[in-house]
């Protein structure tokens, strides 16, 4: 008989950019695949992998107590409908309005912190409430029901212990989505004179893309040579999002370029010389992922989660989070010197061929379900 797994995520478009390739090992492994999620548009590049939607509005914007209990209802009848052997909660905000199913169903549930997100970013007394209220609920359900906690870094998996305080705590690093490092293949900087900056990812404060843009124009009245393009969707629903307007009228600059959300990301970063993430904290980010498979070095703030693929002095230059002075310095210096480009970008590489790639990431979550059931 197959077995039943249900993810439950936020929207369609993580699950395919996230999950989609675990989901499609796990259907050649004999699992029947289902997934929770909002449908954005994009639900039919899910169901012709043979995986079944169901769909759920989940807001990630809103704080609303009444919000959490109708999501946190609707996803239990999600379970109950579909009485799966294991729940996989990926996120803050499913893990949150998951974990009440444990209760009411006999699956199992396993939950991946992909990263802490802004409600451990922020600094502000009314998300210091929130904080505390979400420590307590999380500390409650794992006193009373066995959870599997999965984390992408060792950073978050010491946070996550020292933070919960439970000795029977069941956490394991599970080190991201996992990166085809078949497909994307090693490919050589392009000669041209123009060095290109790229980043990929959500338009959002949290992911540096302020503090980015600041840095890329005093970089560039030094080097004219340089350009920057930014990928990704203006996120509006994310509590750190930037408006459409704001965000085009400071890319109204010599030599940047927005491109949206785009297909093929590999193109991208074959046509990109370096790579550049200034975020505040990650779980581990898939972006600089892919940049590393094809080669690019890397410029990254020194974060939880960024460094763990982003090494200092080795494949990239890390910077301390919102140090415009310091990041653009290390455009300049990576920009002016094709060498320190190249040698980065193979140790990149190197990075990625080792416990990152997709094929042991999925083998990892396989034997963690076996385990489960």
């Amino acid at each position: 008989m197959q077995k039943k797994i249900l993810f439950i995520v936020t929207e369609d478009w993580y699950f395919i950019s996230h999950r989609l390739k675990l989901a499609k090992y796990l259907i050649e492994k004999g699992f029947e695949v289902y997934v929770c999620c909002r449908d954005s548009g994009k639900i039919n590049d899910i169901k012709k992998n043979g995986i079944t939607h169901f769909d759920i509005s989940i807001d990630r914007k809103s704080l609303s107590i009444i919000k959490f209990f109708k999501e946190s209802i609707a996803i239990l009848k999600t379970v109950r409908r579909i009485n799966p052997d294991i729940v996989h909660l990926i996120s803050m905000r499913p893990i949150i309005i998951g974990i009440i199913s444990m209760f009411f169903v006999n699956s199992r549930f396993c939950a991946t912190f992909t990263g802490m997100g802004f409600l451990f970013i922020k600094k502000n007394f009314r998300l210091y409430l929130l904080r505390k209220m979400i420590i307590s609920y999380l500390k409650f359900f794992l006193k009373f029901k066995k959870l599997h906690l999965i984390v992408q870094n060792k950073d978050d998996k010491n946070f996550l212990r020292n933070t919960l305080k439970n000795k029977k705590l069941n956490i394991r690093v599970i080190r991201g989505s996992g990166i085809d490092i078949k497909y994307f293949k090693y490919y050589s900087e392009q000669s041209k004179k123009e060095v290109r900056l790229a980043y990929a990812g959500r338009i959002l404060k949290d992911k540096g893309i302020l503090n980015l843009i600041e840095a890329y124009n005093i970089a560039k009245a030094k080097n004219s040579d340089l350009s920057l393009y930014i990928a990704g969707s203006l996120d509006e629903e994310n509590p750190s999002s930037i408006s459409k307007d704001y965000f085009n009228k400071i890319i109204n600059s010599n030599g940047i370029y927005y491109l949206g959300s785009i297909n093929n990301i590999k193109k991208y970063w074959q046509e990109a010389d370096i790579a550049i993430l200034l975020s505040k904290r990650e779980g581990l980010p898939l972006s600089l992922l892919e940049a590393a498979a094809i080669g690019r070095p890397i410029i990254s703030t020194d974060v939880t989660g960024s460094r763990e693929i982003a090494i200092n002095n080795y494949n990239s230059i890390n910077v301390k989070v919102e140090d415009v002075t310091a990041c653009s310095k290390a455009i300049l210096k990576l920009s002016k010197s094709k060498t320190l480009r190249k040698k980065y970008g193979k140790n990149s590489r190197k990075l990625v061929e080792s416990d990152m790639a997709l094929e042991h990431i999925c083998y990892q979550y396989y034997c963690l379900y076996k385990e489960m059931i």
